[in-house]
């Protein structure tokens, strides 16, 4: 069947190749020519544990339960404004967008609640989906999926109360979408029950296509779900319906709060009795997933490792489970090769670090081969120079894995004296700041979360800055303080990310581009706002071909570089663990996370 993506499949191949080859150690070197590239690494197939890439996907056992250790809790489970990693695992295992990626792929999306592939006219204005027969709602709407359903749940991304935080930057293009505030969109029409239709107002029906396979897509019944959006939040993903072969757990009138959810607590997924398997890829084995949520990651991990029918679920894992699996628990251990990123968002908007030098002192102070080490060293990730990774198109052209040659990015474990000459071009003399500002640092809890913000906050008080340095739940640190523009957050030491598809705009657009700040869900975590920036990046979002698109991207990588709007650390590798009875399937596109409509017990 036709990929809906037009990147061909060998780029992941050969990205994949590279990380494999730049297994080598990066502690003892500061060059990022000799210590991010090359080394002694051994290819992931031969080497005892899982990847996404040789991982099987059919044979699985039917039934039982799968239970699913978590330290922090979800930060939305609503498909219209999920925007998290471990926010998807629950989001798709429950709602079937109009298309969606298997999980040993990051290239090729397949047909979902669609038929076929999107039709794009030829002036690239015109995006046609035709929907399959035969989906349902589950308890307590209980009729078939209709395109009304799918235009509702887009329509619903621009409603205040839903927020959603990516409609902007892939649906803009769509007729009526800049001005809407959650009622229909003109450029988005069912001509009937199967049948979707998006009139563009620019030629972007190649990004528009892709797009599709984010959980905005998930079809949402208006007649049950509108009550709930004029709520200021909506509070819709208390009272959801799924499409997927699971649902959260809920009472006869489709609440789940407290029944299947309970925030900080549990979630319980079970089987959703309208699921029609006919018309899903998804195998589906498991009958049930019991999250429980709270705890030491590390103890919960170690649990995992230890036990039978469980997996351990987080963003990242601590490097001391990492070794431990990896010495006496190789079977229970998966490696993705590669899908994300973390690095430290800086506020350009607000604060000393305004000042660009500022920005640079701290990329150049900051001890990036350290950060890496916390994650599991080089089997578990490269030491990151630049924004687009492995993986994506345009990698290779922004600087592959050594990156740009610029001073501040050169030294992996920090140069004191690069960073004394920035503070002193930030007009500081002594080469400390002496501004006397007191910076706001907030960070995750647990390791290496924990880890990175301690390593960072500890730089920058070497560098001279006084700071208020706060640790809290991974989702509580993006849904209340970093992803909330007027929190003025002037750190966020480890922020992670993950492309929406396989496109370099994925990667840059909605996190540098100013044009794209929102109030609420603001991934723009720096609040970059450079007009200039802003304007090449609405320039390139036109440019068609892969080739052509990686270049121009690759080229705004660079700049993104040159202003130091961030502080780049991790290309991860994830390492993820699973108890002795669990035969787990992880997604190459979240960074290894477990899959639970494809993993299954032994």
């Amino acid at each position: 069947m036709k990929s809906i993506r037009a990147i061909a499949a060998v780029a992941i191949v050969g990205a994949l190749a590279l990380l494999v080859a730049a297994c080598g150690s990066s502690s003892n070197s500061t060059s990022s020519s000799s210590s991010n590239g090359g080394g002694n690494g051994s290819a992931l197939s031969s080497s005892g544990f899982q990847s996404p890439l040789n991982q099987p996907l059919t044979g699985g056992k039917r039934g039982g339960a799968l239970t699913v250790l978590q330290e922090i809790d979800f930060e939305h489970i609503d498909p219209g404004i999920a925007y998290f990693s471990v926010d998807y695992e629950v989001v798709f295992a429950t709602q079937r967008p109009l298309y969606s990626n298997r999980p040993n792929t990051v290239t090729e999306a397949s047909p979902d609640m669609a038929a076929s592939a999107p039709e794009i006219s030829a002036d690239a204005k015109t995006v046609t989906v035709h929907l399959k027969t035969g989906i349902k709602f589950s308890p307590p709407v209980n009729r078939e999926v209709t395109a009304e359903d799918v235009k509702y749940a887009i329509e619903r991304g621009a409603n205040p109360n839903v927020a959603n935080p990516y409609i902007g930057a892939y649906f803009k293009a769509v007729e009526g979408e800049p001005t809407a505030t959650g009622g229909p969109i003109k450029g988005i029409t069912a001509p009937d029950k199967h049948t979707l239709v998006f009139h563009l107002t620019e030629p972007k029906g190649q990004l528009v296509s892709e797009a599709l396979l984010l959980p905005l897509t998930a079809a949402v019944p208006k007649e049950y779900a509108e009550k709930y959006d004029k709520n200021k939040p909506s509070n819709y993903g208390q009272y959801q319906v799924a499409t997927g072969p699971y649902m959260f757990k809920n009472d006869s009138s489709g609440k789940v709060l407290g029944v299947g959810y309970q925030p900080g607590k549990f979630a319980t997924l079970v089987r959703n009795p309208n699921w029609n398997p006919s018309t899903d890829f998804r195998p589906a084995y498991l009958n049930e997933i019991q999250v429980k949520m709270g705890g030491s990651n590390t103890v919960l991990a170690r649990q995992v490792l230890e036990g039978n029918d469980v997996v351990y679920n987080e963003p990242s894992t601590p490097q001391s489970i990492l070794k431990l699996a990896f010495e006496r628990y190789k079977s229970q251990l998966e490696i993705s090769p590669g899908a994300g990123s973390h690095y430290i968002g800086v506020n350009n908007a607000h604060g000393p670090f305004k000042n660009i030098n500022l920005r640079k002192a701290l990329w150049a102070a900051l001890n990036r081969s350290a950060l890496d080490r916390a994650r599991g060293g080089s089997l578990f990730t490269n030491v990151m120079t630049h924004f687009i990774y492995p993986t994506i198109p345009g990698f290779e052209q922004a600087g592959g894995l050594a990156g740009p040659k610029v001073d501040y990015n050169e030294h992996l474990e920090g140069d004191k004296a690069v960073a004394e000459k920035y503070i002193k071009l930030a007009g500081y003399p002594s080469g400390k700041y002496t501004g006397g500002e007191q910076i706001t640092v907030v960070g995750s809890k647990g390791n290496p979360l924990e880890q990175d913000a301690e390593i960072v906050n500890n730089t920058l008080k070497e560098l001279g800055f006084n700071t208020k340095f706060t640790l809290v739940e991974t989702s509580t640190m993006y849904a209340k303080y970093c992803n909330v523009p007027k929190e003025e957050i002037d750190i966020c030491p480890s922020v992670g990310w993950i492309a929406d598809f396989a496109d370099p705009q994925t990667v840059l657009n909605i996190t540098f581009n100013g044009k794209l700040i929102v109030p609420t869900g603001n991934v723009n975590w720096g609040q970059t706002n450079v007009p200039k920036l802003n304007e090449e990046m609405s320039k390139a979002e036109l440019i068609t071909g892969k080739e052509a698109r990686a270049n121009a991207w690759a080229k705004i990588d660079r700049e993104v570089v040159e202003d130091a709007a961030a502080v780049p650390f991790d290309w991860d590798k994830q390492g993820m663990v699973e108890g002795k009875g669990v035969k787990g399937v992880g997604d190459l596109w979240d960074v290894g996370e477990w899959d639970y409509s494809w993993t299954s017990l032994k």
